[in-house]
């Protein structure tokens, strides 16, 4: 076997390097590709889609503030649902037996 020296592996400075990638894709008028183009269109229809919802939600009645009432309330529920969690994992550790073998007793809902 031989090895090829680094002058045997050059190019010939008469051949132009050609890239793997092929430039596909055109340049508007903007400076923009055409597909960057089409995101930005996209991402434009749906603002205006969103923001044709806000106003209709705000026509109905409903403010931001409303909303994050009902976040913070949505938190405050997943602590105390988290605490109930882990005193009844306590009292089936305790117990010796599983967690879900606990639903029943306290009439709460395997699904919840």
């Amino acid at each position: 076997m031989s090895r090829k020296s680094l002058n045997d592996l050059r190019r010939p400075k008469t051949t132009a390097f050609k890239s793997p990638l092929q430039n596909t894709s055109q340049k508007s008028s903007n400076g923009l590709k055409n597909s960057e183009q089409d995101d930005v269109q996209e991402l434009e229809k749906k603002l205006e889609t969103f923001n044709s919802e806000i106003a209709e939600l705000e026509s109905r009645g409903l403010k931001v503030e409303m909303l994050q009432t009902h976040i913070d309330k949505l938190h405050q529920y997943n602590e105390l649902k988290d605490c109930a969690q882990m005193v009844l994992g306590r009292i089936a550790v305790l117990e010796g037996v599983r967690t879900k073998d606990l639903y029943p007793r306290y009439n709460l809902d395997l699904e919840d």
